[in-house]
């Protein structure tokens, strides 16, 4: 068995993850792989635990971990899944009751977080975005044992990503787009698809009152799902309610096509990482949305947002109070603030919300996510390696 004191979990798909952690050499392990070792060790340990779990990815998984002499799982919070959808179990409560003494550190990656309503056990640690989420998030029905700030990962590489590169800028508001699953598509199902409407409707209304150009911060690029169909699903969906001029950034370029291409420009992976989504909010005078992972980040990075909740569902609010929220507005008010917000010269806007960004998205030049994260993995496994393992 290969050594494997510290495992990036589905670390093919968490590049950003992987990079933060590889001087501490980690092992990167997929359970969909379902790696078989044709040892005796391993063939009695996976039989074992398969005759317990009665899953064989499971019993794989629990196999590998421990003869790896695993002492840290780390992994991006998304990828916290059950093993096939197993009656919804999730992989963290299977190494909490098959591998108590393997420290789990998870990363925060948005707003979906899974919660449990009555939580009976805890485990694990989860780097959070800001202090905001360590303060709230434990009794938002989370089962991890503690919280630590260290600021978004993705959202620290797309700003050393553009750094030094200027953006276009647009005469437009941005609206960020939510519309990703059959959710979506068709007539209205849900309570948040409902609100996400009437707030389209409250758009096209104001830019056409005030003359006001529209572009769109597309949602399906993220998930490197343009070939399916859903992405043409999804400019449909804006362009049959605010109209065809909609400006959609070209997500097959850097930073959307919103700044200069450079030799080196080719060849980027995914469009998750050409950050087409975070460079049309930098661009735009105002970003529009419901709640959303990248409203949170377009706030911490001190552009001017308005988060509109036109629902009776708290848990789609904003979560700070300000002129960047509003529950359940009128088109009039929703008007009035959205102007109020343009209106702002850039130190009003600064002055007004600093506080409230550093509360909610932690970022310090000098003590970026990467070094944080980084710490905290060397911490855990020290302090593994001082508790002992098994």
């Amino acid at each position: 068995m290969p050594p494997g004191e510290l495992v990036v979990w589905r670390g093919s798909e968490s590049h950003h993850l992987r990079d933060v952690v590889m001087p501490l050499s980690p092992v990167v392990y997929d359970p969909a792989d379902r790696e078989i070792f044709l040892t005796p060790r391993f063939l009695c340990s996976f039989l074992g635990f398969w005759m317990k779990t009665q899953s064989p990815q499971q019993a794989a998984t629990i196999a590998f971990l421990r003869l790896a002499k695993t002492r840290v799982i780390c992994m991006m919070e998304n990828f916290d899944i059950g093993p096939l959808n197993r009656d919804g179990l999730r992989w963290s409560r299977v190494f909490r009751h098959h591998l108590p003494n393997v420290q789990l550190l998870k990363i925060q990656h948005g707003l979906e977080l899974r919660r449990l309503p009555h939580p009976t056990s805890h485990y694990g640690t989860l780097a959070v975005w800001g202090q905001y989420s360590a303060d709230w998030y434990p009794s938002f029905g989370r089962d991890e044992s503690s919280f630590v700030v260290v600021g978004s990962l993705k959202d620290s590489r797309y700003r050393t990503l553009r750094r030094e590169t200027p953006l276009a800028g647009l005469d437009a508001i941005c609206i960020v787009s939510t519309v990703k699953s059959d959710e979506w598509w068709g007539p209205a199902r849900t309570v948040r698809r409902l609100g996400y409407d009437a707030l389209m409707e409250y758009v096209a209304k104001f830019a056409t009152d005030e003359g006001q150009a529209i572009a769109v911060a597309l949602t399906i690029d993220r998930d490197d799902n343009c070939d399916s169909g859903e992405s043409d699903l999804e400019r449909n969906y804006f362009t049959s309610r605010l109209g065809q001029d909609v400006f959609f950034p070209d997500v097959s370029k850097r930073l959307g096509g919103l700044a200069e291409e450079r030799n080196d420009d080719e060849g980027q992976g995914s469009n998750a990482d050409r950050f087409s989504t975070y460079a049309l909010t930098d661009s735009c005078k105002l970003t529009i949305g419901a709640a959303s992972s990248v409203l949170w980040e377009a706030f911490g990075r001190g552009n001017r947002i308005l988060a509109v909740n036109l629902t009776d569902d708290d848990s789609l609010d904003f979560g700070l109070p300000g002129p960047w929220f509003l529950k359940q507005p009128s088109f009039e008010q929703f008007s009035a603030r959205c102007r109020e917000l343009m209106a702002m010269t850039d130190e009003e806007y600064r002055d007004l919300s600093e506080k409230a960004r550093q509360y909610l998205m932690y970022f310090n030049p000098e003590d970026l996510p990467e070094a944080r994260i980084q710490q905290l993995v060397r911490s855990m496994l020290g302090n593994s390696l001082e508790g002992g393992m098994f």
